[in-house]
């Protein structure tokens, strides 16, 4: 009787595997056939789909990725609100595992190559976050990039003050600076009109004497926004 086949694990499982191989040998770099073998895949399998170890330490982020493009993508939420919801996701993800998270932060900190391919994994999110403001948010291109930025700058500082402080209420913490950051860029009614409420109009009722005061009113507040 020939045993069962193990399973080979999922993005976040290897991710996770690798994670623990390399904190356990430290400066002894584990090889690609023990990070594969770590993961339940064979050597040729391991290689289809990963270029380096340091894609297999980040393989959870390309299922986070996918996760948060389609969730982007079919939310009916507005702009401002839709990137909190991503990046809390995102940020979810780390707080559930958070042996993973640690780890993976301590090997980072002594790997110069590590940091640089978690640069290019920020740049990923950053790009599905600006594909999604482009295409749902009426702003300036400079805009689209420095917002796209800054939601991932946020998420990830909020992440390292977890880790210095794990009773740090971190998800309450991005939210409320994200919620700062889209009152900046987002709170003035910017947007795609919604062609089934495109015509409608909004009437004010006030005296003829007060025109004067609330057309200065309205200005003054759009000068401040």
């Amino acid at each position: 009787m020939t045993a069962p086949q193990k399973r080979p694990l999922n993005p976040p499982e290897i991710s996770a595997a690798a994670v623990r191989l390399l904190a356990e040998r430290g400066t002894d770099v584990p090889s690609a056939h023990e990070i594969a073998a770590a993961a339940g895949m064979s050597r040729s399998a391991f290689f289809r789909r990963f270029a380096s170890t340091g894609d297999a330490v980040f393989a959870d982020h390309d299922t986070l990725l996918e996760e948060l493009e389609e969730l982007l993508s079919s939310t009916p939420l507005a702009p401002s609100a839709a990137i909190i919801v991503g990046a809390r996701r995102i940020l979810d993800h780390h707080l559930a595992q958070p042996e993973t998270t640690r780890l993976r932060a301590d090997i980072m900190r002594e790997s110069p190559a590590l940091r640089d391919r978690e640069l290019v994994v920020s740049h990923r999110y950053e790009r599905v976050y600006a594909k999604y403001l482009v295409e749902h948010a009426d702003l300036e291109i400079w805009e689209v990039v420095a917002l796209s930025a800054s939601i991932v700058a946020i998420h990830n500082a909020t992440l390292r003050r977890w880790l210095r402080d794990p009773a740090t209420p971190a998800g309450t913490d991005l939210e409320r600076d994200l919620s700062r950051l889209a009152s900046r860029f987002l709170s003035r009614g910017i947007g795609r009109v919604d062609p089934a409420s495109a015509g409608q109009v909004l009437v004010a009722v006030y005296d003829a004497g007060d025109a004067e005061a609330v057309l200065a009113q309205v200005a003054a507040t759009l000068r401040s926004s």
